[in-house]
């Protein structure tokens, strides 16, 4: 396995190879007529497409001017205005000519040497240069706005994809290409369901049949038109590096568009599930503490109106306990309803943390809860009913202090009563004879006595119980020393749950970081564009690199754009290695930011302002993300048309995804 490299050197100007062939005319007409094919086909997959007949041979077909004005209007996809349909003069064709021309110039294309009448007078040579520049402007540039880059960079991508196939060695864009494998080697590595790269022949006398096997993949699979005809390639000592370059662009393009539109589907699923998720924790919010709310307030009704008001109506007699005093007091604080509305609290207040702490992470905007439904709500309530259980619990004391008073005068009335009989039964005593007639009359007093003096020990040592209680002023103190502990245990598990949740968190970054293989491409791409060594890019060299690494990496970048926003520069417009791999980090990561998700909406909506079925399709999202998109976007009911007014839109014939975002995203 080679790694890729660049030839110290090799890199100019978009010229052809300056060889001894390169000067023979044998051979440049040979490299015309390839460039003529190859340049045809480019031509015609974009003109064929919007209606217009395919071009056959630029020497000829461009001589009126009308086929070059309608190459520009596809391209540039905006009209030049009035032109002659139809020239029969000479000047009318140079009128068109110099209309197409100008636009040209005028998107910034570099023209060398050729005139209006050039190609009226069928110059191939000029024309096939002014080609060539389009396909640099329109395909090959498009890897780098600037272009000085554009070749450099499709030349290390190709190095890159085809590294890990020994037979494959990537040094130009000419005989590299030859037997083919180079072509087999790049669909096998993006899509290896299309190519069995090891059953194939790696002999030099199949590579004819190894291009033939490559260009039908491309076209029937990849929708890569066939730009170059197989004889083109193996049957010359050197292929047309242009032909090549402008073939191999639109595998780069293909791929890239690929590898961005799985990017794009895999950023708005999971930002699907993630929505899919809070949606469903913020319904489970509010729908607990709906609950709670209301069992706090009806343990408060029944507190306030049912617990105070028996007390209140109770009156302390001979037959009211302590016992049953502190049981009523207690009703409700040990009530399992009560335990659970504690719990609730505070899972609930735990639960709104975690919604809100994602909703930071991913950039969304922050939820607060509807009136009634906060966490202060929850509390408040359960303060009212701690004060409702408070005022019960004076009550009770109130009550059990009267309870003592009356238990007090009942147990002097019963010990002084006793004395009384006691008193009267010596002297019965003393006033007996006979042992029999003691016994008998000790035996008739205990019967008749007995009840009298139980129920006496038993009111004094209630009474003891409730002074002793009172006195130590713990009357329900454990009870309210046990919810302390269930609270604090709550608040224990709560934190550790919390704890669990940012670690989970963690983890689960830690598993979308990059691989470090995907660091080393990334570092490999910096140093074959740091050529000085000053660990420091330009903008034009970023774009390089960026193109050199493909997929989602270069899509939608353009170093004059408004991409600059996501990388830093330091005072002298460089990016240093340092920023350079912070912003590839960020771009290859599946993290949904905010930015990222209306990006990913946009790009798979063509840029349009409304999604519509065909475009969810592209998506391929599984069933259940599909099914979220197309009950939570509100349906499209008008786009701003070309005129700046809105246009109708059918209803279900389209979906309004900025608005549906804007509800989320900040």
């Amino acid at each position: 396995m080679r790694s890729p490299s660049l030839a110290a050197g090799q890199w100019g100007a978009f010229t052809a190879p300056h060889s001894p062939q390169a000067h023979s005319p044998a051979v440049g007409r040979e490299y015309e007529d390839v460039q003529n094919r190859t340049f045809c086909k480019w031509l015609n997959a974009r003109l064929e497409p919007n209606g217009y007949p395919p071009v056959m041979d630029l020497g000829t077909d461009f001589s009126d001017g009308t086929r070059l004005i309608q190459l520009v209007e596809v391209l540039t996809d905006s009209s030049l205005g009035r032109y002659n349909l139809h020239p029969y003069h000479r000047v009318q064709k140079m009128e068109n000519a110099v209309k197409a021309l100008e636009r040209i110039k005028e998107m910034g294309v570099h023209l060398t040497n050729i005139g209006p009448e050039d190609v009226v007078d069928g110059n191939r040579k000029l024309i096939l240069g002014m080609i060539w520049s389009l396909v640099l402007r329109f395909s090959i540039a498009d890897i780098n706005e600037e272009g000085s880059h554009a070749k450099e960079g499709l030349l290390l991508w190709c190095q890159r994809k085809t590294a890990p196939y020994d037979e494959v060695d990537v040094k130009d864009f000419a005989r590299s290409w030859q037997d083919g494998l180079a072509f087999c080697a790049l669909i096998h590595r993006h899509r290896p369901d299309l190519l069995d790269y090891d059953s194939l022949s790696k002999s030099p006398a199949s590579a004819a049949e190894n291009l033939t096997k490559a260009f039908s993949i491309a076209a029937e699979h990849l929708g890569i038109p066939q730009l170059l005809d197989v004889e083109d390639v193996c049957a010359t000592r050197r292929p047309d590096e242009r032909s090549i370059m402008t073939y191999v662009a639109q595998f780069f393009h293909a791929f890239s568009s690929r590898a961005q539109a799985e990017t794009e589907a895999r950023v708005i699923n999971k930002f699907v599930d993630e929505m899919s998720e809070l949606m469903l924790a913020v319904h489970d919010y509010e729908r607990r503490v709906t609950i709670a709310s209301h069992a706090l307030g009806r343990q408060k009704h029944e507190c306030l109106e049912t617990g105070i008001l028996r007390i209140k109506q109770t009156v302390p007699t001979s037959t009211t306990s302590y016992a049953d005093l502190v049981a009523l007091r207690n009703s409700v604080r040990a009530s399992p309803e009560r335990r659970e509305c504690m719990k609730e609290k505070v899972e609930t207040a735990q639960m709104l943390g975690n919604v809100r702490v994602k909703l930071r992470t991913y950039g969304l905007r922050g939820y607060e809860p509807p009136e009634g439904l906060r966490v202060e709500d929850v509390a408040a309530k359960w303060e009212d009913l701690v004060l409702a259980e408070a005022e019960q619990a004076r009550l009770v004391n109130l009550c059990i202090t009267r309870c003592v008073a009356l238990g007090a005068s009942l147990s002097c009335d019963l010990q002084h009563g006793l004395q009384q009989r006691l008193s009267v039964n010596r002297i019965r005593e003393e006033a007996l004879s006979t042992f029999n007639d003691h016994v008998l009359a000790v035996r008739a007093m205990l019967k008749s006595r007995a009840a009298s003096v139980q129920q006496a020990t038993l009111a004094a040592e209630s009474t003891y119980e409730a002074c002793r209680a009172c006195e130590a002023a713990h009357v329900g103190l454990e009870h309210e020393l046990e919810d302390l502990a269930v609270e604090a245990s709550l608040l224990k598990d709560a934190m550790r749950k919390r704890i669990h949740f940012v670690e989970n968190q963690i983890v689960a970054r830690k598993a979308k970081a990059i691989a470090p293989e995907q660091l080393e491409e990334f570092e490999t791409a910096f140093r074959a564009f740091d050529k000085e060594g000053h660990n420091r890019l330009d903008l034009d060299q970023l774009s390089g690199a960026l193109s050199s690494l493909g997929g989602a990496c270069c899509a939608h970048f353009r170093p004059r754009s408004q991409n600059l926003n996501d990388v830093c520069q330091d005072e002298e417009g460089l990016v240093t290695f340092e920023e350079y791999m912070r912003f590839m980090t960020e771009r290859l990561e599946d993290r949904p930011s905010g930015d990222k998700v209306r990006s990913c909406f946009r790009s798979i909506a063509g840029e349009k302002g409304y999604m519509t079925e065909l475009d969810l399709t592209r998506l391929q999202l599984p069933p259940h993300a599909l099914r979220f998109l197309q009950e939570h976007m509100p349906p499209c009911r008008a786009t701003p048309g070309c005129d700046g007014q809105e246009e109708p839109v059918a209803t279900g014939e389209g979906w309004d995804y900025e608005g549906f975002l804007d509800q989320f995203l900040e």
